[in-house]
């Protein structure tokens, strides 16, 4: 539409003489967004973008669209047209105009309303992985036909769920995805990282764009693949998805970017395929074929008469030439090794045969999914240059997105702007969390929770539960929104409860297990409605239903310094890896701090020379141990 329509001179003189023009950046006005695109599947019966809406003075939308060319064709209506038809009863038939938007307000705000609050059941969950099941592609993985989406909190309930349920079709269904989604050409095998989505049902031709978010939360589905099943493929694959955020998304204050544009000069994908010749001039006739063989390069094509090189034809795929990353199962670690040097010749090649447009916005909440992922992969497959990007980006949203206590939307060319919505802060508490989890430093939790009050201040519906998409002394739009459902990412309301549902398990703390059950209420009167689309909620919903699992550790100020670096590390471990565990460490320097925070914790002394564990399961608690093993034997897992 921009090409066609909006730089049309005849369009854009009617606009500018009828009209009075609003572009909207989605990303930083996701409340602006949300409340349209609702317009627009209330009058339609589907959304979509670029979404096109024409309203009164006063907001209120009378006509809405998604695509409309210049002029009328294949059925879809011409912008010119409606321009002209839409000026015309305007000035003839405002009324009516009028009447007809008053109605779309009536029945927005109507819908509001519609959701009854449920008591979270089992019967949800089991239903969830009943529709993915019936849903499922058996050969190529991932659910329904194209466009296939790689979807990673659907997957990551798939894989919690099989894991308690002790369900293997679950957890098959997450793997066949994951395996396949690396296969194809949706991921980039020269530089990384995964595109949006998939054009065709075999994941091969990709829409090109490449989003932070995306690639967030599919660092966290491999990562709790590898930390399932230990195979060293999905460790690999997310190894490559942060190096390549590391490489091309990361700013030098640590903060990530938004992705990668899908055009080159104008021509969607023409960074990212191959001819046969090319390869072969870059590495040499053998090296070249042998590439070429591997990743399904050849004279015919798979792409517009070019190839994107993937490796679904290619069963000996989990084998990385050169041995890219090395893994120790032993020691249950890996890391980026070195290189392969011809996919190094590629990526140097491809850069300056043309480049990618980088979009630079820094967004608090796609910041927070990834300091999300980083923090995962740097525990889980003990790496430690995660976890140091995941304190930097921190560090850097704490210094430059907080002003006054709120947070803001995004950052660009060292300006910050726009009023933090639910997302926001939802997604950044729940990195403090993920940061706390993991280093056992109380300043996370406590800035946690700072901002965790101002979120149900701002945010939540005291009365009915669930919380709005912006807050309370914002501007306030047609209606005040909330969104649910889990598409793309998880929404605010799934990301919020599980906030919540953390912050409970941690503390104990009563506020917070209030505002959780009437939160979970809210999510379970959605979930009913369509429980395959709530998959992020369900996660949380099922460490309700389930029975928790606290772990206090108190250590000695004297006890030996190696001693307990290994320990954090197995505990960091362990916190990542074991569903539904809440681990919290006691020390003489973090004793008072951690006593306001989780009052419970004042009541277990810190011994004088050594350490001990205290294990709650389901109510139960053990007597105090010294030994680690012995814990694990309870907990049935191993280091």
């Amino acid at each position: 539409m921009e090409q066609e329509s909006f730089e049309n001179e005849t369009i854009a003189e009617l606009l500018n003489k009828e009209y009075v023009c609003v572009k909207v950046d989605r990303e930083e006005r996701p409340d602006v967004d949300s409340v349209y695109m609702s317009v627009c599947q209330a009058m339609n019966g589907q959304g979509g973008w670029p979404l096109t809406i024409i309203m009164t003075p006063g907001c209120r939308p009378f006509f809405s669209g998604t695509y409309l060319p210049p002029k009328a064709r294949y059925g879809r209506a011409g912008l010119k047209e409606l321009l002209h038809a839409a000026a015309e009863q305007w000035k003839e038939n405002r009324q009516k105009l009028l009447e007809h938007a008053g109605q779309i307000e009536t029945y927005l705000k109507d819908q509001e309303q519609m959701i009854v609050s449920a008591k979270p059941s089992m019967s949800a969950v089991h239903q969830a992985f009943r529709l993915f099941a019936d849903n499922f592609d058996q050969k190529n993985g991932g659910f329904g036909g194209a466009p296939k989406f790689p979807t990673p909190h659907n997957l990551m309930f798939l894989m919690e769920y099989g894991v308690r349920e002790k369900n293997p079709e679950a957890v098959s269904m997450a793997e066949t995805t994951l395996i396949q989604m690396y296969r194809g050409g949706i991921f980039d095998h020269i530089g990384g990282g995964f595109s949006r989505y998939s054009t065709d049902e075999r994941w091969l031709v990709p829409h090109f764009e490449k989003m932070l978010y995306d690639n967030a939360l599919l660092v966290m589905a491999y990562v709790q693949a590898y930390g399932l099943t230990g195979r060293k493929l999905y460790a690999e694959v997310a190894i490559r998805i942060l190096r390549y955020v590391e490489t091309e998304l990361t700013d030098r204050q640590g903060g990530f970017y938004c992705g990668q544009d899908a055009d080159s000069e104008g021509v969607e994908g023409k960074y990212y395929v191959f001819t046969p010749n090319e390869i072969g001039k870059i590495l040499g006739k053998d090296a070249g074929e042998t590439f070429c063989k591997r990743y399904g390069i050849n004279v015919r094509g798979n792409f517009e008469g070019k190839s994107i090189p993937n490796l679904l034809e290619n069963n000996d795929y989990e084998k990385i030439p050169d041995q890219q990353f090395e893994c120790k199962k032993d020691k249950n670690t890996c890391s980026g090794g070195k290189t392969n040097e011809n996919i190094n010749k590629l990526y140097d090649y491809r850069i300056k045969r043309t480049r990618l447009h980088k979009d630079d916005k820094i967004l608090v909440s796609w910041n927070g999914w990834m300091i999300c992922a980083c923090v995962k992969a740097g525990a889980v497959l003990k790496e430690k240059r995660y976890l140091d990007m995941a304190v930097r980006a921190e560090l850097f949203i704490h210094k430059s997105l907080i002003k006054d206590g709120r947070l803001q939307v995004r950052y660009r060319d060292g300006d910050a702007a726009g009023e933090g919505k639910l997302d926001d802060y939802a997604c950044y508490i729940l990195a403090l969390l993920e940061l706390y989890k993991v280093t056992f430093w109380t300043d996370y939790l406590s800035r946690a929770s700072l901002l965790a009050d101002t979120m149900l201040e701002q945010f939540f519906d005291q009365e009915r539960g669930g919380f709005y998409l912006y807050a309370e002394d914002a501007e306030q739009l047609l209606v005040r929104t909330k969104e649910n459902y889990d598409g793309a990412m998880p929404s605010g309301n799934s990301a919020a409860a599980r906030v919540l549902q953390t912050l409970s398990q941690i503390t104990g703390e009563t506020k917070w297990q209030e505002v959780l059950e009437k939160q979970s209420d809210y999510l379970a009167g959605a979930i009913e409605q369509y429980p395959s689309g709530h998959s992020y909620g369900l996660l949380t919903m099922m460490n309700i239903l389930y029975p928790t699992k606290e772990l206090l550790c108190t250590i000695s100020d004297g006890y030996d310094q190696n001693k307990r670096k290994e320990l954090l590390e197995q505990l960091s471990y362990l916190s990542e890896t074991v569903p539904n565990l809440t681990i919290t460490v006691k020390t003489g320097a973090n004793a008072n701090e951690l006593g306001k925070l989780a009052p419970y914790t004042r009541e277990y002394p810190i011994p004088e020379a050594d350490i001990l564990f205290y294990l709650c399961t389901a109510n139960n608690c053990m007597p105090p141990v010294s030994d680690l093993k012995s814990l694990l034997r309870e907990l049935e897992v191993s280091l």
